[in-house]
């Protein structure tokens, strides 16, 4: 990328014309086609005495029909104002690029469709049931347990108050868990 600068002011550093060149050369990276730049400092005095510097970027971008992209800013020392009208450049560059890269996604009539995969489900989270405990004795329990044929049967010791559950087990045997709280 061919990089010119003009200095219209009292004397710019080399330090800042390398910087320059550095971050325009950054452009590149977002869109190759980046032609040239051509940066413009000159100082602008307002009635009061104050001076303030201007830096106008205009960048060429190869290709048909393409913009000149150019951005103008003021500041109080001449890297501010470069830095403020990089920003801009640079907006206007990925901009650029997204406009190229997606206004031609759907066009070519030789693109073929994506195949979306099947949608795997998703681990559901386990489904609550809430339950109304009912005081009951343990001989109740068991003999619910055995005429609902259910694997477990939760209820509340009519004795103790505490939550029991009862159930199964797979050689036929039922059993009682008392749960604990330490």
């Amino acid at each position: 990328m061919k990089v010119v600068l003009n200095d219209r002011t009292d004397g710019l550093p080399p330090a800042l014309k390398a910087y320059a060149q550095r971050k325009l050369a950054r452009l590149e990276r977002h869109f190759g086609k980046v032609a040239d730049a051509d940066v413009d400092f000159s100082e602008e005095r307002k009635r009061f005495g104050i001076a303030t510097v201007v830096c106008r970027i205009n960048v060429h971008v190869n290709g048909r029909r393409t913009p000149v992209l150019s951005a103008h800013e003021r500041g109080v020392d001449a890297q501010s104002a470069l830095d403020l009208a990089l920003d801009k450049i640079d907006r206007q560059v990925v901009k650029l690029k997204e406009m190229r890269t997606h206004r031609h996604l759907d066009v070519s009539p030789n693109r073929v469709p994506v195949r979306k995969k099947p949608v795997q489900p998703r681990a559901e989270e386990p489904e609550r049931i809430r339950v109304k405990l009912l005081p009951q004795s343990v001989e109740q329990a068991i003999a619910e347990l055995v005429s609902d044929g259910q694997a477990f049967h939760i209820f509340l010791d009519e004795f103790s108050g505490g939550i029991q559950i009862a159930f199964r087990r797979p050689d036929g045997t039922v059993a009682i868990i008392e749960p604990v709280i330490p």
